[in-house]
């Protein structure tokens, strides 16, 4: 364990919040509602972003199950129809590596142009996207179609995730991060169960009309983003106070609340500015210093579900027809799983309040290793029963990993930024959630199909190993930021705290006073 002394380099901690952040964390939900409905209001069109998320991860995945789309696009052998592996993999995870590339190219362009923008944008390609799939009549085409769509939703979540942080006062922004996990859990649920409309169509009709629905999400997104204001933290960074100050003066009707609300804002980013000398944020300051660790936590964060064998779970349509399930019944049970997870989140909300988020993450990878170690384990059981106990856990956990690793881990991640970098830390967190989705999807079909692997349940196992090592970084890397204001996360990292001893020390200064002493 590091030593930790005092240090004549230290940062001089606050000894008191600021009055409108000590309030916010004393207000109940309803309270809280009324006070910044405004602010929530314009955060939701950026859920729009979510929504085409989770559309678009039912749809690449869900469709493939689609008997018509198996007749179109899919190869027979003496068990019957099946899509061959390498086809599978690649319409599965280029879409992936396409949001992964534009996630991390979103920092940039949001930083020039603006979130507002880069959500307009980012909503125009995944049309284009959907107008090439809905017309591909080869694999190739179909492919293609997926990877234009890909780029364009990951430009969409990582604007969205960066502006829904940057419009909300500071209390709120882990809910409004598990508020996007939520619209991503109802636009697949939604999605699921159009798709389950199509599954008894056996014409081609069917799943074009599936790949149509994706023209509806992408104008969502961009309408959503044309008539939302500018996010204020870019309007100051790029010296636009008078736009900042005009959208304060509507989200915040009690005038000296405003002001100590956009003061502490700008003295936020005026301090993260001091610490460079040049005020312009680049990707390589993201891992540089102490921020190097703030990045690489947030993109363990973001790719903690797709470790921990989401992509596995999000394939389990097409994994449990190809075991023998009767494929409308298996819809079915996808649709209530992604009831239950929506249920889960919600509760998960009220219950975060009084466990601490840290905890919560903890305890959902111990719980993703347990499930996956007993469906691999099912497997070995021979008949119907254990197949369709294999289908009822791998749904159950789709809704556990969602709201006990995912919301959590996305909460606190969106915290650990800091003001100046959050535009392009985020889109490298996005960057590392659809790359490790682009990277374990692809791997997935080679594990459990027929013509490959052919590990079947037993694929459960791989990821049980993996969640050992996961539950070891949500120990040692990931801080506890319940409590903890932007600035205070700031001169905690600077100080070199170790992460699970943020809240400790945060408590201890609260009632000694003084400075953070410094760990070396």
């Amino acid at each position: 364990m590091a030593d930790i002394k005092s240090s004549s380099s230290h940062l001089e901690w606050q000894d008191e919040q600021p009055r409108f952040l000590q309030a916010d964390q004393e207000r109940g939900l309803i309270d809280t509602l009324k006070t910044h409905w405004r602010a929530l209001l314009i955060c939701s069109l950026s859920f729009s972003s979510g929504a085409m998320f989770g559309c678009d991860t039912i749809i690449n995945s869900a469709s493939m199950a689609m008997p018509a789309f198996m007749m179109y696009f899919g190869d027979t052998n003496a068990s019957g129809l099946y899509l061959p592996s390498s086809w599978t993999a690649l319409w599965t995870s280029m879409s992936a590596l396409a949001q992964a590339l534009s996630a991390a190219g979103t920092g940039v362009l949001a930083d020039r142009i603006g979130r507002k923008w880069a959500g307009i944008v980012a909503g125009l390609i995944a049309i284009a996207g959907a107008s090439v799939q809905y017309t591909a009549e080869t694999r190739g085409a179909l492919l293609g179609g997926k990877i234009v769509g890909g780029l364009g939703i990951g430009m969409a979540m990582a604007s969205g995730m960066t502006y829904a942080s940057e419009i909300v006062p500071p209390s709120l922004v882990p809910a409004v991060q598990q508020a996007m996990v939520v619209f991503i859990l109802i636009m697949q649920a939604v999605a699921m169960g159009v798709i389950r409309i199509f599954v008894p169509d056996m014409t081609e009709k069917a799943f074009r009309t599936v790949f149509a629905i994706q023209w509806a999400v992408g104008g969502l997104v961009t309408i959503a983003y044309a008539i939302a204001p500018e996010s204020p933290v870019h309007c100051i960074i790029k010296k636009r106070e008078e736009s900042a100050k005009k959208l304060f003066s509507w989200l915040y009707r009690d005038e000296a609340d405003r002001e100590e609300r956009y003061n502490h804002l700008v003295k936020t980013i005026e301090e993260e500015n001091s610490q460079r000398e040049a005020n312009q944020a680049n990707y390589i300051e993201c891992f540089q210093g102490v921020n190097l660790k703030r990045t690489l936590t947030m993109m363990f964060l973001f790719g903690l579900v797709n470790l921990g064998g989401a992509p596995f779970l999000s394939q389990s349509i097409y994994f449990l027809i190809s075991v023998g399930l009767p494929s409308v019944h298996v819809f079915d049970i996808s649709i209530g799983g992604f009831g239950l997870a929506i249920v889960l989140i919600i509760a998960s909300g009220f219950a975060l309040k009084k466990v601490r988020r840290r905890n919560t993450l903890f305890w959902g990878c111990v719980v993703n290793l347990t499930f996956n170690l007993i469906v691999g384990a099912l497997y070995y059981a021979h008949g119907t029963g254990p197949k369709w106990g294999i289908a009822i856990l791998m749904n159950v956990l789709i809704s556990l990993q969602a709201s006990l690793m995912q919301a959590p881990g996305w909460s606190i991640a969106a915290e650990i930024s800091s003001y100046r970098l959050r535009a392009k830390s985020m889109s490298l967190g996005m960057m590392a959630q659809t790359f490790t989705t682009w990277l374990v999807t692809f791997i997935v079909p080679y594990m459990y199909n027929v013509d490959s692997g052919n590990l079947g349940a037993r694929t459960g196992l791989v990821f049980a190993g993996v969640s050992v090592l996961l539950i070891w970084g949500a120990w040692s890397i990931v801080p506890d930021t319940t409590g903890l204001s932007t600035e205070d996360i700031d001169e905690l990292y600077e100080a070199r705290v170790p992460a699970r001893q943020f809240a400790k020390h945060k408590r201890a200064l609260h009632f000694e006073g003084g400075e953070i002493p410094r760990a070396v």
